[in-house]
């Protein structure tokens, strides 16, 4: 019971630590995830800065050393992002529980998926502020679409990891909850968000995992010019 005296500028931090637990099971059961997983990972821990879009409109979480409430994004901003990114590009080959057969269709890095994201991400959020959640879930919706555009094959792993990742993140942030109950209402922009809520999270953050698992679990592949 001790948990629950916990003060809420742990709270991000334990979500953290959740998903690395969950990354570092994945990381050591299997071999052949490992350089996907890493790849992954690097490219997302730069996304962190995102939480500077999301302070204080949609929430003002606390963090370690107060870095969240004095510059609008913590060390906890990047260590998710890291993690969120590599767990949710391998959710499809991971529980199918076998090899996923990758063929190079040509050498070089594609970032131009990334890059578009990131772009179109940062235009919406630039020119329509207070509402960037909305942008974030829109621009995985954007970048899910633009890699199956030139990989249809992609669809279906699309939507496995769409599906997957939404809800074990959903999972993760309904048992951070229950040690922090007061996270939603300390932590959101309530009167900011759509007011529906699934075992006390918020739609809109089951709503980024689900696109933002889209988008990771097959970007991997584009970038490095595969196909499966």
């Amino acid at each position: 019971m001790f948990l629950f005296n916990l003060p809420n500028k742990f709270a991000y931090l334990t979500g953290c630590l959740i998903l690395a637990l969950f990354w570092l099971v994945i990381f050591l059961m299997r071999k052949d995830l490992r350089k996907e997983m890493v790849f992954a990972s690097l490219l997302g821990l730069p996304m962190g800065i995102t939480d500077y879009f999301l302070v204080p409109a949609y929430w003002q979480p606390q963090s370690l050393f107060g870095l969240m409430e004095k510059y609008r994004v913590g060390l906890e901003s990047f260590l998710f992002f890291f993690l969120m990114a590599g767990l949710s590009s391998v959710f499809y080959e991971f529980f199918r529980g076998r090899k996923i057969r990758k063929i190079a269709r040509d050498k070089g890095l594609h970032l131009l998926p990334i890059i578009a994201a990131v772009g179109f991400f940062l235009f919406l959020a630039s020119v329509f502020p207070g509402k960037t959640v909305y942008w974030f879930i829109l621009t995985g919706v954007f970048g899910a679409s633009f890699i199956i555009a030139f990989i249809s094959d992609l669809l279906k792993q699309a939507l496995f990891g769409a599906f997957a990742f939404a809800l074990f993140y959903l999972l993760v942030f309904a048992y951070v909850i229950f040690i922090f109950p007061r996270l939603v209402a300390d932590f959101y922009n309530v009167p900011n968000l759509l007011g529906v809520f699934a075992m006390g999270v918020p739609l809109e953050e089951i709503l980024a995992a689900f696109f933002a698992g889209a988008f990771w679990s097959i970007m991997y592949e584009f970038v490095k010019g595969y196909r499966v």
